[in-house]
């Protein structure tokens, strides 16, 4: 049997015969800093930058300890397009690099059959087509599905399924597992995607999943008898785009009063009296059983115009309470307090939490009588239940506790779109993320924005990590020659915060637009402007001045992914985009060949949970502005700027429209995170010419340097 040394030396061995193959000196000792890491039981920071391969590394060293020891690795990375990503591309080639020499796998299950592993993926469970839905939706499918699908996941169904996009959503909505099933005692158990991609992951040694299944997992495991999650025990977590994870962890803490989880929670309710309207009718109590239901139903529903008349008596967002008691008491969030006795939301909850508990004692009191009567069978209906009222009763609660946040939280009223909602935010993650992650088992976090000014201070600080090891690790693409920055010169274009201050945002909207136009033209198009607002975004568009050969597509009017298809299939047009387009949007070639940022995105304090955080750290002494509204800049800056040059052979340049960047101290701090060693230019025309972007046809005509 091979050690686990020289199995990664083999891997890599392997990917150098490959063709195409790029020598990554630093993808093998992030492998190798991994490979330490899980054998000795340690947690290490690693800044990865784009380029370096770091799945790869990160697969490489967790397959080797697969074969060599059996120890199990995790690997989460934010998104479930990544994801995939990981499992689809990534993995079947890791896998194959540990095979004999001439021994090829086609799949990723015929590859783990062969070094004698298992991998998985794993999603949420929402991301799985629900065969009993699809039994009932769309029967006429449901056969051919079961036979083509291999994962059971929402892509597969909009792949598989051949039907218009509209239709598709429709559908999918109608079909998509449901947040509370019957589990083990569903007729479609034994082949259900969602709990057959579960129980694989318990068992394999490679699970690959994302970061809010991570989160899941540990909230499950911190309740259960046995210590156990969604996951399994594991032997070591790689976390990849780690610099995401804070945000995943924060959404999977949360608890939320709005129409949608009501409307969610009727339904378990429908899907409750449906499994146990048939015993009932057998012990003569279907009808009372059905008004008990009905009646629960008419409470929620009436919760719901509860919360929409408090919702609308308040005229905007405002905190109901936080914690510790230093954070209540801090002027601006006194300031921003709901400006009522919070009555109203007072007895919203309780009678939310009253009206759920009542509704499962009820039930279980029922069960206990039925029980008696028909013992088998009632054991049999009240076990496939048991979800439904665990999921009832945990929400009752959580709507008990929305007034008693614990740690460091704050409650607030507000809107989830245009939905009316109260909700509790954690927004000191150190605490919850040690117990629940850090202290529970050895990790690695990778990101290629993981630290700030050559250092994971910010990184440790707000999520409590405390890894033993950190490293950052070079970029393998060479910026100084193969990308400029440009930065507009002094005074052509206004101070942003000026503008809103003097009411002239049309007049900085229309300097913009020149601006990027300009840019757009002189590029040839191929640019990724990103915006940090969607109000600056539609009032920049509105003053464009394009000719009909540079296209300009927008994010407000097409889908995310469709608008970024579009845009990489038409290497003559340009994307204005916003937040989800700064991280994880990958556009390699000469389609991209200018990233734009904007604006530099500091977090306006305007939602509760932000106003809570800034006083959070005021009250530990902290400068809220220098610890926590500047870093989260300068990393959003260098994910934007990291869509530039995604290959070796890119090359562009990174545009700054933000007149501060030159006037404010601040500005300095935010370019010193920029790739190192990049040429600076005042006109465009200069730095395209320096980097040597080929001119792009026009019709008739060549767009050239102005």
């Amino acid at each position: 049997m091979s050690t686990v040394s020289e199995l990664v030396d083999q891997a890599f061995g392997s990917l150098s015969k490959r063709p195409g193959f790029v020598e990554r000196p630093d993808q093998q000792q992030l492998a190798l800093l991994l490979s330490d890491l899980i054998s000795e039981g340690a947690s290490g920071c690693f800044e990865a930058p784009t380029g370096l391969g770091k799945s790869l590394a990160a697969l490489i060293p967790a397959i080797a300890h697969a074969i060599a020891n059996k120890k199990r690795v995790v690997i989460a990375t934010y998104t479930n397009v990544l994801a995939e990503q990981y499992w689809r591309n990534d993995l079947p080639l890791a896998l194959n690099l540990f095979l004999s020499e001439g021994t090829a796998a086609s799949s990723v299950s015929q590859a783990c059959f062969l070094l004698g592993i298992q991998a998985k993926m794993l999603m949420g469970r929402q991301r799985y087509a629900c065969l009993a839905a699809m039994d009932e939706h769309m029967p006429d499918s449901i056969d051919d599905y079961r036979r083509q699908a291999k994962l059971g996941i929402e892509t597969e169904f909009r792949q598989l399924i051949k039907k218009p996009y509209r239709e598709l959503n429709v559908l999918w909505q109608k079909v998509a597992t449901p947040p509370v099933c019957p589990g083990r005692l569903c007729p479609a158990y034994d082949d259900c995607f969602y709990y057959s991609s579960r129980r694989a992951a318990e068992r394999a040694e490679i699970v690959i999943t994302n970061h809010s299944v991570v989160i899941q997992d540990a909230l499950m495991s911190r309740i259960s008898d046995d210590d156990q999650g969604l996951l399994g025990k594991f032997d070591f977590l790689i976390l990849d785009e780690a610099h995401d994870f804070p945000q995943a962890a924060s959404n999977g803490m949360e608890f939320e009063v709005s129409g949608a989880k009501l409307a969610a929670l009727e339904g378990i309710a429908g899907r409750l009296e449906h499994a146990l309207l048939p015993v009932a009718q057998r012990n003569h109590e279907g009808f009372d059983w059905q008004k008990a239901c009905a009646m629960f139903k008419e409470s929620v529903a009436n919760c719901q115009r509860q919360l929409v008349a408090y919702n609308l008596s308040l005229g905007r967002p405002g905190i109901l309470t936080a914690t510790p008691q230093e954070v209540l008491d801090h002027p601006q969030v006194q300031s921003n307090r709901t400006g009522d006795d919070m009555r109203g939301a007072k007895e919203l909850a309780a009678l939310l939490a009253e009206v759920c508990s009542r509704f499962v004692q009820s039930t279980e009191a029922r069960l206990t009588g039925w029980r008696d009567k028909e013992p088998e069978q009632t054991r049999v209906v009240a076990e496939s239940v048991r979800n439904y009222l665990s999921y009832i009763r945990e929400y009752g609660l959580g709507s008990h506790n929305i007034f008693q946040p614990q740690g460091v939280a704050v409650s607030y009223a507000g809107r989830s779109g245009t939905d009316a909602m109260l909700r509790q935010d954690i927004i000191g993650l150190a605490e919850p993320l040690t117990e629940l992650i850090w202290n529970r088992t050895n990790y690695a976090c990778i990101s290629a924005t993981l630290a700030l000014d050559g250092s994971f201070d910010f990184f440790r600080r707000t999520t409590g990590a405390k890894p033993q090891f950190e490293e950052i690790l070079p970029s393998p693409f060479d910026y100084p020659s193969n990308a400029a920055l440009y930065l507009p010169p002094n005074n052509t274009i206004p101070d942003p915060t000026a503008a809103r201050r003097e009411g002239n945002e049309e007049g900085y909207w229309r300097r913009l637009a020149a601006e990027i136009s300009k840019i757009i033209r002189t590029v040839g198009g191929r640019s990724l402007a990103l915006f940090h607002s969607r109000k600056e975004m539609e009032g920049v568009l509105s003053f464009m001045d394009l000719p009909p050969e540079l296209p300009v597509y927008s994010q407000l009017k097409y889908a995310t992914a469709s608008v970024g298809e579009r845009f990489i299939e038409n290497k003559n047009s340009s994307l204005f985009a916003l937040r989800s387009f700064w991280t994880g949007f990958d556009a390699p070639g000469e389609t991209l060949s200018c990233v734009i940022l904007v604006r530099v995105p500091f977090e306006v304090p305007i939602d509760p949970p932000q106003i809570a955080r800034l006083a959070y750290l005021q009250t530990m002494g902290l400068n809220a502005f220098a610890e926590h509204t500047l870093p989260l800049a300068k990393m959003m800056m260098r994910q934007g700027a990291g869509r530039l040059i995604r290959r070796a052979e890119d090359k562009g340049i990174i545009a700054i429209l933000d007149s501060r960047i030159q006037s404010k101290n601040y500005g300095e701090e935010i370019l010193a995170n920029l790739p190192p060693g990049m040429r600076t230019f005042r006109d465009i025309g200069d730095a395209v010419g320096w980097i040597g972007l080929e001119p792009v046809e026009l019709g008739d005509q060549r767009s050239l340097p102005l």
